[in-house]
Protein backbone atom coordinates (compact mmCIF):
# COMPACT_ATOMS: atom_id res chain seq x y z
CA UNK A 1 0.00 0.00 0.00
CA UNK A 2 1.37 3.15 -1.13
CA UNK A 3 2.89 5.59 2.04
CA UNK A 4 0.83 9.08 2.77
CA UNK A 5 4.30 10.54 2.03
CA UNK A 6 4.14 8.80 -1.16
CA UNK A 7 0.25 9.46 -2.65
CA UNK A 8 1.41 13.41 -1.54
CA UNK A 9 4.53 13.75 -4.06
CA UNK A 10 1.99 11.92 -6.74
CA UNK A 11 -0.47 14.34 -6.02
CA UNK A 12 1.92 17.70 -5.92
CA UNK A 13 3.25 16.59 -9.30
CA UNK A 14 0.04 16.01 -10.94
CA UNK A 15 -0.37 19.18 -13.01
CA UNK A 16 -3.39 21.48 -12.82
CA UNK A 17 -6.24 21.20 -14.96
CA UNK A 18 -5.93 24.16 -16.68
CA UNK A 19 -2.01 24.10 -17.05
CA UNK A 20 -1.63 22.03 -20.04
CA UNK A 21 -4.67 22.86 -21.65
CA UNK A 22 -4.08 25.40 -25.05
CA UNK A 23 -6.21 28.69 -24.51
CA UNK A 24 -9.58 28.87 -25.40
CA UNK A 25 -9.56 31.32 -28.64
CA UNK A 26 -12.42 32.97 -29.35
CA UNK A 27 -13.41 35.25 -32.25
CA UNK A 28 -15.37 38.03 -32.38
CA UNK A 29 -16.41 39.81 -35.60
CA UNK A 30 -14.51 42.64 -36.90
CA UNK A 31 -15.56 46.15 -37.22
CA UNK A 32 -16.60 48.02 -40.15
CA UNK A 33 -13.91 49.81 -40.52
CA UNK A 34 -11.60 51.83 -38.02
CA UNK A 35 -14.45 54.47 -37.69
CA UNK A 36 -16.86 51.85 -36.51
CA UNK A 37 -17.25 51.66 -32.76
CA UNK A 38 -20.02 49.21 -32.00
CA UNK A 39 -18.09 46.44 -31.67
CA UNK A 40 -16.19 47.75 -28.68
CA UNK A 41 -18.81 47.14 -26.21
CA UNK A 42 -19.06 43.69 -27.38
CA UNK A 43 -15.39 42.71 -27.01
CA UNK A 44 -15.64 44.46 -23.54
CA UNK A 45 -18.89 41.98 -22.55
CA UNK A 46 -17.10 39.09 -23.56
CA UNK A 47 -13.83 39.65 -22.31
CA UNK A 48 -15.48 40.09 -18.99
CA UNK A 49 -17.66 37.19 -19.20
CA UNK A 50 -13.95 34.97 -19.96
CA UNK A 51 -11.97 36.68 -17.04
CA UNK A 52 -14.80 35.90 -14.67
CA UNK A 53 -14.11 32.49 -15.28
CA UNK A 54 -10.69 32.14 -15.98
CA UNK A 55 -9.74 30.34 -12.73
CA UNK A 56 -12.94 27.87 -13.38
CA UNK A 57 -12.25 27.21 -17.24
CA UNK A 58 -8.82 28.34 -17.92
CA UNK A 59 -7.25 30.78 -20.64
CA UNK A 60 -8.61 31.83 -23.36
CA UNK A 61 -7.39 34.49 -26.34
CA UNK A 62 -9.76 36.92 -28.18
CA UNK A 63 -9.54 37.18 -31.16
CA UNK A 64 -11.27 38.87 -34.67
CA UNK A 65 -12.32 37.85 -37.61
CA UNK A 66 -11.83 39.13 -41.39
CA UNK A 67 -13.95 42.08 -42.51
CA UNK A 68 -17.43 40.83 -43.24
CA UNK A 69 -21.21 41.77 -43.06
CA UNK A 70 -24.16 40.49 -41.08
CA UNK A 71 -25.00 37.61 -43.62
CA UNK A 72 -21.35 36.31 -43.87
CA UNK A 73 -20.56 36.70 -40.45
CA UNK A 74 -23.87 34.42 -39.88
CA UNK A 75 -22.57 32.12 -42.21
CA UNK A 76 -19.32 31.29 -40.50
CA UNK A 77 -20.71 31.19 -37.68
CA UNK A 78 -22.95 28.29 -38.73
CA UNK A 79 -20.18 26.49 -40.78
CA UNK A 80 -18.00 26.77 -37.83
CA UNK A 81 -15.12 28.74 -39.43
CA UNK A 82 -14.04 29.96 -37.53
CA UNK A 83 -14.10 28.26 -34.23
CA UNK A 84 -15.82 29.56 -31.55
CA UNK A 85 -17.02 32.78 -33.33
CA UNK A 86 -19.34 34.72 -31.14
CA UNK A 87 -21.75 36.70 -32.34
CA UNK A 88 -24.26 39.27 -30.75
CA UNK A 89 -27.73 39.01 -32.58
CA UNK A 90 -31.14 38.69 -32.33
CA UNK A 91 -32.50 35.35 -30.90
CA UNK A 92 -34.37 34.78 -33.98
CA UNK A 93 -31.70 35.71 -36.22
CA UNK A 94 -29.80 33.40 -34.54
CA UNK A 95 -32.44 30.51 -34.55
CA UNK A 96 -32.84 30.58 -38.48
CA UNK A 97 -29.47 30.61 -38.71
CA UNK A 98 -28.79 27.15 -37.33
CA UNK A 99 -27.18 28.88 -34.39
CA UNK A 100 -27.13 28.46 -30.36
CA UNK A 101 -27.91 31.22 -27.72
CA UNK A 102 -25.71 32.19 -24.74
CA UNK A 103 -28.97 32.65 -22.76
CA UNK A 104 -28.17 35.77 -21.13
CA UNK A 105 -29.35 39.50 -22.76
CA UNK A 106 -25.33 40.40 -22.93
CA UNK A 107 -27.01 44.37 -22.61
CA UNK A 108 -29.57 44.01 -19.95
CA UNK A 109 -31.91 45.30 -21.94
CA UNK A 110 -30.12 49.02 -22.78
CA UNK A 111 -29.65 48.26 -26.06
CA UNK A 112 -33.49 49.07 -27.06
CA UNK A 113 -32.95 52.55 -25.76
CA UNK A 114 -32.32 54.65 -28.71
CA UNK A 115 -31.42 58.28 -28.93
CA UNK A 116 -31.97 60.05 -32.17
CA UNK A 117 -29.55 61.57 -35.10
CA UNK A 118 -31.40 64.88 -36.39
CA UNK A 119 -30.91 67.42 -39.13
CA UNK A 120 -30.62 70.57 -37.04
CA UNK A 121 -33.64 71.64 -39.08
CA UNK A 122 -35.51 69.23 -37.61
CA UNK A 123 -34.74 69.83 -34.31
CA UNK A 124 -36.98 72.20 -32.45
CA UNK A 125 -40.17 70.18 -34.30
CA UNK A 126 -38.76 66.58 -32.49
CA UNK A 127 -38.10 68.68 -29.10
CA UNK A 128 -42.29 69.21 -29.33
CA UNK A 129 -42.65 65.59 -29.88
CA UNK A 130 -45.30 64.24 -26.56
CA UNK A 131 -46.00 61.22 -27.41
CA UNK A 132 -45.51 58.33 -30.79
CA UNK A 133 -48.52 60.11 -32.68
CA UNK A 134 -46.28 63.30 -32.68
CA UNK A 135 -43.17 60.79 -33.83
CA UNK A 136 -45.19 59.46 -36.63
CA UNK A 137 -44.48 62.32 -39.42
CA UNK A 138 -40.50 61.57 -39.32
CA UNK A 139 -38.97 59.55 -41.62
CA UNK A 140 -36.18 57.28 -40.39
CA UNK A 141 -33.33 55.80 -41.78
CA UNK A 142 -32.10 52.44 -40.84
CA UNK A 143 -29.50 49.35 -41.97
CA UNK A 144 -31.67 46.81 -44.19
CA UNK A 145 -33.08 44.14 -42.95
CA UNK A 146 -31.93 45.79 -39.38
CA UNK A 147 -34.12 44.34 -36.52
CA UNK A 148 -35.07 48.06 -35.48
CA UNK A 149 -36.92 48.22 -38.94
CA UNK A 150 -39.79 46.03 -38.04
CA UNK A 151 -40.19 47.57 -34.60
CA UNK A 152 -40.78 51.14 -35.90
CA UNK A 153 -42.82 49.74 -39.01
CA UNK A 154 -45.21 48.28 -35.85
CA UNK A 155 -45.22 51.23 -34.35
CA UNK A 156 -46.79 53.45 -37.79
CA UNK A 157 -43.36 54.82 -38.40
CA UNK A 158 -41.58 55.95 -41.71
CA UNK A 159 -38.62 53.69 -42.50
CA UNK A 160 -36.13 54.14 -45.34
CA UNK A 161 -33.61 51.14 -45.35
CA UNK A 162 -30.14 51.00 -46.83
CA UNK A 163 -26.97 49.04 -46.90
CA UNK A 164 -24.55 51.38 -46.04
CA UNK A 165 -23.87 52.42 -42.57
CA UNK A 166 -21.71 55.79 -43.26
CA UNK A 167 -24.37 56.94 -45.36
CA UNK A 168 -26.53 56.74 -42.62
CA UNK A 169 -25.58 59.57 -40.96
CA UNK A 170 -24.55 61.54 -44.50
CA UNK A 171 -28.04 61.01 -44.97
CA UNK A 172 -29.41 62.76 -41.89
CA UNK A 173 -26.83 65.99 -42.23
CA UNK A 174 -27.88 66.17 -45.84
CA UNK A 175 -31.65 66.55 -44.60
CA UNK A 176 -32.42 63.65 -46.87
CA UNK A 177 -34.17 62.30 -44.20
CA UNK A 178 -35.08 63.12 -40.40
CA UNK A 179 -34.06 60.73 -38.12
CA UNK A 180 -31.32 58.01 -37.46
CA UNK A 181 -32.03 56.51 -34.35
CA UNK A 182 -29.51 54.19 -32.52
CA UNK A 183 -28.61 53.01 -29.05
CA UNK A 184 -27.26 54.77 -26.45
CA UNK A 185 -24.62 52.37 -25.89
CA UNK A 186 -23.99 53.67 -29.58
CA UNK A 187 -24.87 57.03 -29.94
CA UNK A 188 -21.73 59.22 -27.91
CA UNK A 189 -19.01 57.37 -29.56
CA UNK A 190 -20.97 57.80 -32.71
CA UNK A 191 -21.36 61.36 -32.25
CA UNK A 192 -17.62 61.91 -31.47
CA UNK A 193 -16.63 60.20 -34.72
CA UNK A 194 -18.93 62.73 -36.22
CA UNK A 195 -18.47 65.46 -35.13
CA UNK A 196 -17.29 67.11 -37.85
CA UNK A 197 -20.04 66.30 -40.22
CA UNK A 198 -21.68 69.08 -41.07
CA UNK A 199 -25.93 68.90 -40.47
CA UNK A 200 -25.89 66.35 -37.94
CA UNK A 201 -26.63 66.55 -34.31
CA UNK A 202 -28.51 64.79 -31.24
CA UNK A 203 -31.59 65.41 -30.38
CA UNK A 204 -31.58 66.49 -26.70
CA UNK A 205 -35.01 65.59 -25.92
CA UNK A 206 -36.56 61.93 -26.64
CA UNK A 207 -35.44 58.30 -25.36
CA UNK A 208 -37.56 56.05 -27.54
CA UNK A 209 -37.76 52.29 -25.80
CA UNK A 210 -38.23 49.14 -27.16
CA UNK A 211 -37.66 45.81 -26.54
CA UNK A 212 -34.16 44.70 -28.67
CA UNK A 213 -33.06 41.19 -27.49
CA UNK A 214 -29.90 40.62 -27.87
CA UNK A 215 -27.49 37.04 -27.26
CA UNK A 216 -24.19 36.18 -27.98
CA UNK A 217 -24.73 33.55 -30.80
CA UNK A 218 -22.22 30.26 -31.74
CA UNK A 219 -22.26 27.34 -33.57
CA UNK A 220 -24.33 24.64 -31.55
CA UNK A 221 -20.91 21.88 -31.44
CA UNK A 222 -19.42 24.70 -29.54
CA UNK A 223 -20.87 23.76 -25.89
CA UNK A 224 -17.50 24.67 -23.92
CA UNK A 225 -18.01 28.17 -25.30
CA UNK A 226 -21.51 28.35 -24.60
CA UNK A 227 -21.63 27.14 -20.91
CA UNK A 228 -18.41 29.02 -20.15
CA UNK A 229 -20.14 32.32 -21.53
CA UNK A 230 -23.53 31.63 -20.05
CA UNK A 231 -21.61 30.70 -16.36
CA UNK A 232 -19.55 34.22 -16.89
CA UNK A 233 -22.13 36.40 -17.66
CA UNK A 234 -23.95 35.08 -14.57
CA UNK A 235 -21.37 35.84 -12.40
CA UNK A 236 -20.31 39.60 -14.01
CA UNK A 237 -23.64 40.24 -13.20
CA UNK A 238 -24.16 38.95 -10.04
CA UNK A 239 -20.88 40.51 -8.86
CA UNK A 240 -22.01 43.83 -10.27
CA UNK A 241 -19.03 44.51 -12.56
CA UNK A 242 -21.14 43.60 -15.61
CA UNK A 243 -23.44 46.74 -14.62
CA UNK A 244 -19.89 48.92 -13.97
CA UNK A 245 -19.27 48.10 -17.52
CA UNK A 246 -22.23 49.24 -19.03
CA UNK A 247 -21.97 52.44 -16.54
CA UNK A 248 -18.33 52.87 -17.90
CA UNK A 249 -19.58 52.91 -21.11
CA UNK A 250 -22.51 55.39 -20.93
CA UNK A 251 -21.12 58.02 -18.38
CA UNK A 252 -18.00 59.93 -20.15
CA UNK A 253 -21.52 60.93 -22.85
CA UNK A 254 -24.09 61.59 -20.30
CA UNK A 255 -23.35 65.38 -20.11
CA UNK A 256 -24.42 65.07 -24.08
CA UNK A 257 -26.85 61.87 -23.86
CA UNK A 258 -28.45 64.06 -20.58
CA UNK A 259 -30.92 60.72 -19.72
CA UNK A 260 -32.59 62.07 -17.39
CA UNK A 261 -34.13 64.95 -18.71
CA UNK A 262 -35.25 63.08 -21.67
CA UNK A 263 -39.42 61.51 -22.06
CA UNK A 264 -39.27 58.43 -22.95
CA UNK A 265 -41.67 57.18 -25.69
CA UNK A 266 -42.64 52.99 -25.31
CA UNK A 267 -42.61 51.54 -28.45
CA UNK A 268 -44.58 48.21 -28.65
CA UNK A 269 -42.65 44.81 -29.69
CA UNK A 270 -44.19 43.34 -33.12
CA UNK A 271 -46.12 40.09 -32.93
CA UNK A 272 -44.56 37.10 -32.48
CA UNK A 273 -41.28 39.13 -30.91
CA UNK A 274 -38.64 37.46 -29.42
CA UNK A 275 -38.47 37.32 -25.56
CA UNK A 276 -35.94 39.93 -24.39
CA UNK A 277 -34.57 37.90 -21.52
CA UNK A 278 -33.92 38.25 -17.73
CA UNK A 279 -32.22 40.23 -16.16
CA UNK A 280 -32.97 43.78 -17.79
CA UNK A 281 -32.78 47.30 -16.67
CA UNK A 282 -35.61 49.53 -17.22
CA UNK A 283 -34.81 53.40 -18.52
CA UNK A 284 -35.58 54.17 -14.96
CA UNK A 285 -33.58 52.30 -12.69
CA UNK A 286 -30.64 52.81 -15.70
CA UNK A 287 -30.94 56.62 -15.01
CA UNK A 288 -30.83 56.37 -11.26
CA UNK A 289 -27.68 54.01 -11.98
CA UNK A 290 -25.97 56.88 -13.70
CA UNK A 291 -26.51 59.50 -11.51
Amino acid sequence: MPSRRYLLAAALALPCAHASARPLVVTLRAPDGAADPRNDFIGGIARLALERTRDSHGSYTLARSVPMNNLRALRAAAQNDPPNLLLPVAPDVGREAGLAAVPFPIHLGVHGYRVCFVNPARREQLRAVRSLADLRPFLHVQGRDWADVSVLRANGLKVVEVTSYPAMFQMVALGRVDLFCRSILEAGPELERHAGLSGLVLDDSLLLAYDMPSFFHTHPSNTALIARMTEGLKRAYADGSLQALLRQRLQPHEPVLQLARRRVIRLASPPGWPDAGEPRLTPEQLMKSLR
